[in-house]
């Protein structure tokens, strides 16, 4: 799984139901948390609310004080998995994105090292959920983070204690005999059966709780059982006899491929034998798709998941495979069932839905599967990674154009499912070049950038490169094309001798190495074309680099690669507008810039602003400039494009800077200073933007350059001491709060509005949507909103249709323009009502 990004990161599930008791152990762990404990351990057996327990504590204390909390969920990772495995986990909870070349412990640390402006240590809470079953890896890992990182607590769910020094171990017992029967009710009200307020009712619910030994997991199992059963049915199947449907639980076989399933497993079985014969064949087959996890919330901002199209492809048999009966118009009701039993959860977005197994359950179905017969999870599995083989290569297809968002939305939420099928065909005969051809398609429609991991996909690309050259020695066009590709992310991550390496052997395996002259671009691969430019730009500061995109962009053309040559032609570009001439440069960007607006594929249409931008930053009218880069901006933001909204960033300051060296006519020395302020202050901003990403500025070129160049403009004018004063400032600005990326936008220090026209139309707001827009206006999205109000997304995203409604205005960033001046300082700190 890639960065999440926005709203997942550091996300703490948002319960289906309210929290139920344990006061005593959530002010032990309060307590704890505001003592800045370093580790925190919740110990109990499977299914007693470890997890629950510590999501309401870290979300009650995250609401109090604003702390940072990340949560790892480590039931994705595999028993006894190595170091990195589970260095993978957190950096993918921890790292809002991550483009560097570091490794994931340093990126880790760099991003749970959090300091105020006079240098001292901020507290920041890392959740480590399920780690029994790499129990000695979290202790070892977990004891280096806290020895590296001053400000940071650890909290730990696990069956057992990590048994280290300074470690605090709270035991999580059941339930009382009260809660459990208020979990048991409120649990029977989502399954869509009401509880009676009788004695003969609550009677039967009292002892069906103390039958399940008030376990919150089995409570809420035994309930879901009401939407098939009656109450007293259910009670009788926990019989304690030889006839208890619970498959003897407590005590039953061991199922699972590990220790720590052995009871939860069993209980599991209880629910699948309730399903029919097509339930079963479904959920089985469903165990090939990624583990999820389930967030018991609806309403989410973003897919995850698998959708209903890729199950039906994957699962049902339109041939009528031998001994199958599953139809694909029986798929979607069918997957209704398994998500009423609690056997599969539903990720629900207003667009979408997406299905997915805990990793628990899923271990269960795979078990059944491999039961049915030896050879179906191989079979299914490559029906799998065909399935998303075949969506990339659609999407490669046709992602230059107004189906862009949409394909990249997807790419989001399959991102986990992809990333199985790649790893698939490391393992699996003849599978290698579909691995490669995931990989490289991801690349091609720059998947890895909005997912904010060139790491991940580089190692990814990588093993299905290697995999590929073990089951086919002899060079292929897809093995080239995947290095170039590889080659491409490690320059973008600033690694160079990384890169030419890569590109070196790429050059071999094409024999473009083998006279010792250099081959004419116009003669290499497309992609190597297109990465060989690359380097020429951002490592040789080349102008040449604009010829090599030119050649890449005909390959790509002549290969029937529209969007391959779309990327050449954006590259092209960006290089003109670097390295001129000026006549040239503008004539090639405002042919881009053309082309892109054309294709209707708004992150297109962005960076190829930015190849503009450029251009006239270098020979143009700056504050063209600056208005082109602010526009690109504010696509990248609606695109959650993190990378292109660092160089946005980059590019307004840089057309500020040139302002400065070009005053327009009838400006002032004042006017000078003020736009060098700015100038100054978006530097800092932008200098903490890198740091947050892993960006190495010095290891591309001519964007350091024109950085550089800036900053020598601006220093000269306000001199070191006013200048350093200037970007510290900038550098303290929240990233989380998007208050850089609002400075660079011009709207931190907003003209003022015609009063009554504001005031007007501000008035129209409920009380609490004029909360919910100041927290808009202050960049939180919505699941950050929901929390701090304690409220659900779907709430909030119902509020915020009714804000743009009732405001007449078509996107949350033109809030900021009606809110108060008096509420300021509220949108500047993300604070609403009184909650922080």
């Amino acid at each position: 799984m890639g960065y999440r990004g926005g709203a997942d990161i550091g996300e703490v599930a948002v319960p289906a139901s309210r929290f139920v008791g344990r006061e005593r152990e959530l002010d032990r762990i309060t307590e704890l948390l505001l003592a800045r404990t370093r580790l925190v351990t919740l110990t109990g057996t499977g299914g007693i609310g470890k997890t629950r327990l510590a999501a309401e504590a870290v979300r009650r204390y995250h609401r109090a004080t604003g702390t940072p909390v990340h949560w790892v969920r480590l039931a994705r990772v595999a028993a006894r998995a190595s170091t990195v495995s589970v260095e993978q986990e957190i950096a993918r909870a921890v790292l809002t994105a991550d483009f560097s070349g570091r490794s994931e412990r340093a990126a880790i640390i760099a991003a749970l090292t959090r300091v105020d402006a006079v240098g001292r240590r901020l507290p920041v809470v890392l959740v480590l959920d399920n780690c029994e079953h790499v129990l000695e890896t979290v202790r070892s890992l977990a004891g280096e983070l806290l020895s590296t990182t001053a400000g940071l607590t650890v909290v730990t769910t696990t069956r057992q204690p990590l048994h280290t020094a300074g470690e605090q171990v709270i035991g999580v017992p059941p339930l009382t005999g009260a809660h459990a029967v208020t979990l048991f009710r409120g649990r029977a009200s989502l399954a869509g059966h009401e509880i009676d307020g009788d004695d003969a009712t609550a009677a039967i619910v009292s002892t069906i709780c103390r039958r399940v030994h008030d376990n919150p997991l089995y409570i809420g199992l035994a309930a879901a059982r009401l939407r098939y059963q009656p109450l007293r049915v259910v009670l009788r199947e926990l019989s304690g006899a030889a006839d208890d449907r619970r498959m003897r639980w407590s005590h039953g076989p061991r199922v699972g491929s590990d220790h720590r399933h052995r009871g939860v497993i069993d209980v599991i079985g209880w629910s699948y034998e309730l399903c029919d014969p097509d339930e079963r064949l479904l959920f089985e087959r469903l165990s090939v798709f990624a583990a999820g996890y389930d967030s018991g919330e609806t309403g989410s901002v973003r897919a995850v998941g698998a959708e209903l199209e890729a199950i039906v492809a994957v699962c049902a048999d339109p041939e009528r495979h031998p001994g199958s009966r599953m139809d694909p118009e029986r798929v979607a009701p069918l997957l209704a069932q398994l998500v009423d039993r609690s056997l599969v959860t539903a990720h629900r977005t207003p667009t979408a839905t997406g299905y997915s197994m805990l990793e628990t359950i899923r271990l269960f179905a795979a078990r059944k599967l491999a039961d049915r017969a030896a050879t179906e999870p191989a079979r299914l599995a490559a029906a799998h990674r065909r399935y998303y083989r075949d969506e990339i290569a659609r999407a490669r297809l046709i992602w230059y154009s107004p189906a862009e968002q949409r394909l990249l939305d997807w790419a989001r939420a399959a991102w986990d499912n992809l990333l199985v099928a790649i790893e698939g065909c490391a393992t699996a005969p003849g599978e290698a070049g579909v691995g490669l051809e995931i990989a490289t398609g991801l690349i091609a429609i720059r998947a890895p950038f909005f997912m904010g991991t060139l790491r991940e996909m580089r190692r990814w690309a990588e093993l299905a490169v290697l995999t590929d050259q073990r089951s086919r020695p002899q060079p292929t066009q897809a093995r080239i094309g995947a290095l170039a590709m590889i080659g491409w992310l490690a320059l973008c991550q600033g690694s160079h001798g990384d890169a030419e390496r890569i590109l070196a052997g790429a050059r071999r395996a094409c024999g473009a190495d083998t006279t010792g002259e250099p081959v004419p671009a116009a003669d290499l691969p497309a992609p190597l074309a297109l990465a060989e430019g690359a380097r020429l730009m951002l490592v040789d500061r080349d102008p040449g680099a604009v010829a090599v995109f030119g050649a890449a962009r005909s390959n790509f053309r002549e290969a029937g690669d529209i969007g391959g040559s779309a990327t050449a032609e954006m590259f092209q570009a960006l290089a003109a507008g670097f390295f001129g001439p000026g006549p040239a440069a503008e004539q090639l960007t405002f042919r881009h810039l053309n082309a892109a607006r054309a294709s209707g594929a708004n992150w297109a249409i962005s960076w190829a602003e930015l190849a503009s931008a450029i251009a006239l930053v270098r020979f143009g009218d700056p504050r063209v400039a600056l208005s082109t880069a602010r526009s690109a901006l504010r696509r990248q933001l609606d695109h959650q494009d993190q990378w292109g909204a660092l160089w946005a960033v980059h590019i307004a300051a840089w057309a500020l800077a040139a302002e400065v060296r070009a005053p327009r006519p009838g400006s002032t020395s004042e006017d000078a200073v003020g736009r060098a302020m700015e100038t100054a202050r978006l530097v800092g901003g932008a200098r903490t933007l890198r740091a947050g990403v892993g960006v190495d500025l010095d290891g591309l070129g001519p964007f350091a350059d024109q950085t550089y160049l800036a900053i020598e403009t601006v220093r000269d004018v306000l001199g070191d001491n006013a200048y350093d004063a200037a970007e510290h400032e900038g550098a303290l600005l929240s990233v989380e709060l998007g208050e850089v990326q609002r400075l660079a936008l011009g709207v931190r220090s907003r003209p003022e509005a015609p009063v009554a026209a504001v005031r007007t139309e501000w008035d129209e707001l409920t009380v609490a949507e004029r909360d919910v827009a100041i927290l808009a206006a202050a960049g939180l999205p919505n699941t950050a909103i929901a929390a701090r109000r304690g409220s659900s997304a779907k709430t909030v995203a119902a509020q915020i249709s009714s804000i743009l409604q009732k405001l007449m205005i078509g996107s949350r960033r033109e809030i900021i323009g009606f809110v108060p001046a008096t509420a300021d300082e509220t949108v500047r700190t993300g604070t609403s009502d009184g909650r922080g």
